[in-house]
């Protein structure tokens, strides 16, 4: 086996240039180059190596897989990528927030999704809802791309509040998704 096809092996079965590296006996660098030299994707595995941030967003890319199985990674084929799923040719992006005290005079709680430039080639925008037990999930919103590129943050409250007019069911994504007319 080339040293290539070994590096490719390695690095799929850790999805971390360090561990694939140490696997083959050679410089990480050295993976990276032939990874890429290959065209493997270098995209490493948020949801192991990443910070807190990056396990959040990673739970929530595995909740929308899960409640919509037809989506397209895209992070799957490039690290960082504009968007995180297409579904039927529409472009999503996901973002996971937990619940957080609104501030420390005040005992509200409230979600806030962090929406940047990258939302510009986004379709749609799913928002999850972390509950306060850090587990389930609370609130799921559905937000058309036009609407939150007006944005750079969506706050929602316990509470309720205009956002919330984009709540939908967690079982009602992958119907919507699926009604819609390919996008070509």
């Amino acid at each position: 086996m080339s040293i290539q096809q070994q590096c490719i092996e390695a690095y799929r079965k850790h999805r971390n240039l360090k561990l694939a590296a140490q696997d083959v006996g050679i410089p990480w660098q050295s993976v990276y180059v032939q990874l890429r030299n290959a065209d493997e994707p270098v995209m490493g595995d948020k949801l192991k190596y990443g910070s807190d941030t990056d396990r959040l967003a990673a739970r929530g890319e595995q909740m929308f897989q899960s409640l919509v199985p037809g989506a397209i990674s895209q992070n799957e084929r490039k690290y960082q990528s504009k968007l995180d799923y297409t579904v039927r040719g529409y472009g999503v992006d996901v973002k996971t927030s937990t619940l957080k005290l609104s501030s420390k005079a005040c005992k509200l709680r409230r979600w806030a999704f962090y929406t940047k430039k990258q939302e510009a080639s986004a379709d749609f925008v799913v928002c999850f809802g972390i509950a306060a037990d850090g587990e389930s999930l609370a609130k799921v919103l559905l937000i058309p791309g036009e609407i939150i590129r007006k944005y750079t943050t969506v706050s929602l409250s316990e509470a309720g509040g205009k956002w919330d007019d984009y709540s939908v069911e967690p079982d009602d994504l992958n119907a919507f998704f699926e009604a819609l007319p390919s996008k070509q």
